[in-house]
């Protein structure tokens, strides 16, 4: 919000998902954690800070290293990115801990050969915030930033019909192009990725 409006837009706050984060998780004898967002940060609480983190982009990243990480690495914004990451630096193994959501993660352990833990769930939540359907059926809206595949798809399915027509004035900026994937472009003025702030720009 505060780099939004940095740039001179004003930010609407639309949160759609709901998090529960369950217990730490022990560092044991792993050397290394993947992390498939900043949900799953908390659960390393106990972890010695030295200890190596591979997040899955590089703001899950900043997030590691304001919780006091100092050996931490970013990919490129999705599992598939993750995956390559890893794989190249050869960061796979039963030594290797994949923090995930509950559901998520599942094919990126098989593929790396590493346990997963489920560290928090996300739940979609019906509805918009009063204030941010108001702001897109006023057509005030000029674009909505989506930093997960479910976010976009909780923001959507919560959509109304008068919300729903406002979308073709509206730019919808991904973190990722798997992000983009989930949305249907002839809804929006436009569909765009990565690195939303810079997509979004300042105001002219």
């Amino acid at each position: 919000m505060a780099e939004v409006r940095a740039l001179g837009w004003e930010a609407v706050a639309c949160p759609m998902l709901d998090i529960t984060t369950f217990a730490p998780v022990a560092p044991g004898k792993f050397r290394a954690a993947l992390v498939t967002s900043a949900n799953a940060l908390p659960a390393l609480r106990d972890w010695p800070r030295d200890r190596p983190v591979v997040a899955v982009g590089a703001r899950t990243a900043a997030r590691a290293r304001r919780d006091g990480f100092v050996n931490v690495e970013a990919a490129g914004g999705d599992a598939r990115a993750l995956a390559a990451f890893c794989r190249a630096r050869g960061i796979m193994g039963a030594d290797v801990l994949l923090a995930s959501g509950a559901g998520y993660g599942v094919e990126l352990a098989r593929d790396l050969g590493v346990p997963r833990v489920e560290v928090y769930a996300a739940c979609k939540r019906e509805a918009l915030p009063d204030w941010a359907a108001e702001a897109l059926r006023d057509n005030r809206v000029d674009s909505v930033m989506l930093y997960s595949g479910k976010t976009a798809e909780a923001f959507r399915e919560a959509l109304a019909g008068e919300e729903i027509m406002a979308l073709s004035a509206v730019r919808a900026l991904c973190l990722s192009e798997a992000i983009a994937a989930r949305l249907d472009p002839k809804e929006w003025r436009a569909v765009m990725w990565p690195d939303p702030l810079e997509q979004l720009g300042p105001v002219s």
